[in-house]
């Protein structure tokens, strides 16, 4: 697969503190294929089409590098595939060797206003501790899980399904970081998705989202050195903030109905593109389920001049990932980077028996 190189013009390099003005769908559709390289990757989106996206490549993006660590109640028997730690620079750079674009994670921010990575809406350490990020310092963080010298700080534990909690391990392992090393450590050619992280069910001051999206933005202009970024997040205010903050592309992140949340901004695709064309957004990243439901939804994005965008456990399957393609789907964040990678692979190549064989692997999708 074609892969990003340092050289790609950036959408934008300068991020301004002030509104912008509204752009037409087409100067922002150009200039975010300049952002993405499109020429190469992401093709234009200029009608209904459903399978207008065919004539270009799928853009295959890390989830929180090479995959979520998961953790499985009491008696049942994990998956065989090995772990990396989420989130870390072994990961990103994991993701970046097998051919992922670019890598997706979640970015928070400390008490002491610094920008870290971290998934979970709290973390919970020793004695089953549970703490949000933003009242942690950095120290505090930094001393939870693996260090850098390879010991180990406090113990982390992660949640199961059931709401158990079990210590969180993972056979590679790699220590928590910040938004700054990422930057600085993970390869400079494979691009970032950061999305902004906010509590998913309660309700966030607009004060603590202007301090996260400014201290994010921040690092971005000390230590982004040309990287090809864009940004998305769960909260409907976040997007709008940062979208008026910043020449970088904004994506509306969706569960696309497949849970329903208080917030019925949050709740379908319909509601997606309407947030997108009140704050002037250019795509839509929704819960895989809901395209797989709902074919006809990609139509309803395109039309709208957005890009799209899935993730979600059934992305890791080849077939899935196929049916995304010809319906027209721009990219998909995955966990296991380089079978996709190969299932993309084949796409732009003749068909052969070794790939019939990986497309067909998966479960029947409608």
């Amino acid at each position: 697969m074609v892969r990003l190189a340092c050289s790609i013009a950036m959408f934008a390099c300068e991020v301004s503190e002030v509104a912008l003005p509204v752009q037409d769908r087409h100067s922002q559709r150009s200039a975010l294929e300049t952002a993405f390289n499109a020429s190469e990757v992401i093709g234009p989106v200029e009608s209904d089409d459903r399978t207008n996206g065919a004539n270009s490549m799928l853009v295959v993006v890390g989830h929180r590098g090479c995959g979520l660590n998961r953790t499985f109640p009491h008696g049942v028997i994990p998956e065989s595939r090995p772990s990396v730690r989420e989130n870390t620079i072994t990961s990103f750079n994991l993701a970046a060797r097998n051919g992922a674009q670019f890598v997706e994670f979640d970015v928070q921010v400390t008490k002491d206003g610094v920008p870290i990575i971290f998934h979970d809406d709290e973390i919970i350490t020793e004695g089953n501790t549970s703490s949000h990020i933003s009242d942690l310092t950095l120290t505090e963080f930094r001393a939870i899980g693996p260090q850098k010298d390879f010991t180990m700080g406090q113990l982390l534990y992660s949640r199961a399904s059931d709401g158990s909690t079990h210590v969180w391990t993972a056979d590679i392992e790699d220590h928590l970081c910040t938004l700054e090393e990422a930057f600085t450590q993970v390869e400079p050619t494979v691009g970032f998705n950061i999305e902004l992280k906010f509590d998913d069910y309660g309700i966030t001051a607009d004060a603590e989202l202007h301090r996260v999206i400014d201290a994010v933005l921040d690092d971005v202009r000390q230590y982004a050195n040309g990287r090809v970024i864009y940004f998305s997040s769960f909260h409907p205010d976040a997007v709008q903030i940062v979208r008026k903050k910043t020449l970088y592309p904004v994506f509306f992140l969706t569960d696309g109905g497949t849970y329903t949340y208080q917030d019925p901004r949050k709740n379908s695709i319909e509601a997606a593109i309407e947030i997108c064309r009140e704050g002037n957004l250019q795509g839509i990243v929704s819960e895989v389920k809901a395209v797989l439901h709902r074919p006809a939804s990609v139509a309803l994005v395109k039309a709208a001049g957005l890009y799209f965008f899935t993730y979600g456990e059934l992305n890791n399957l080849g077939e899935a990932v196929l049916k995304q393609r010809e319906w027209g789907i721009d990219g998909v964040i995955v966990d296991h980077v380089l079978e996709v990678v190969r299932v993309a692979q084949q796409m732009e190549e003749p068909a052969s028996p070794s790939g019939a064989a990986l497309a067909r692997r998966g479960v029947a999708v409608v």
